[in-house]
């Protein structure tokens, strides 16, 4: 009896380490580091920049999801400075990514996601259909009390989404039509936060 209450009890325990285990990876995700020979030249690549609202059931890897998240806020120098320009050097955006397992912080200084709630908020965040198809949202924020430097330096973000998405061959749309409150609450925000856009991010369907 004594034997088998020990099995128990070190089968307990071993699940226990395995769900901590589990809980470590999801909360911190590390990603790889950016290929900066991937993709097709500037000029082509903006040629072939378009908006597309319909997306296939492929999943982004970790390594276009990485490479996608440096061109939208990354750092690019050894002084801890984006590939994005900011009034002032603010460095005031915030990138969150929305995806099957959860909702993320993006952490440009250690290249990693940062988990912040593990509902698949992606599929209540937008107020329309053909976004539930995406794999991936980004929401973009921001407290900078400057709203309209704020709103460009989203827009440098994403516009640099946009183009890595069209030197790879992902499809990507900017969303307006979201639920910024909800997004605000689910998301953990601070009281000086505030949602500013979002982009849907996805493979084509296969024709």
């Amino acid at each position: 009896m004594k034997r088998i209450l020990g099995l128990i009890i070190c089968g307990v325990l071993m699940m226990a380490q395995q769900v901590y285990a589990q809980d470590k990876i999801v909360t911190e995700v590390p990603l790889p580091e950016p290929d900066y020979q991937s993709g097709r030249p500037l000029m082509q690549t903006l040629a072939d920049r378009h908006t597309y609202r319909e997306f296939g059931p492929r999943v982004i890897n970790d390594q276009n999801l990485a490479e996608l998240l440096w061109a939208a806020n990354g750092v690019n120098r050894p002084d801890g400075k984006r590939t994005i320009p900011t009034a002032r050097d603010s460095r005031d955006l915030d990138v969150y990514v929305l995806k099957q397992g959860g909702a993320y912080r993006y952490n440009p200084d250690r290249h990693m996601l940062e988990l912040v709630n593990p509902a698949a908020l992606r599929y209540t965040a937008a107020k329309q259909d053909f976004v539930k198809q995406a794999d991936v949202l980004l929401v973009y924020v921001s407290n900078n009390k400057n709203r309209e430097y704020a709103a460009m330096h989203a827009g440098s973000a994403y516009q640099g989404v946009g183009l890595y998405c069209a030197s790879v061959g992902l499809n990507n749309v900017v969303l307006g039509m979201i639920d910024k409150d909800m997004l605000h609450k689910e998301l953990h925000l601070n009281d000086d936060d505030y949602v500013i856009i979002a982009q849907a991010l996805g493979w084509p369907k296969k024709k």
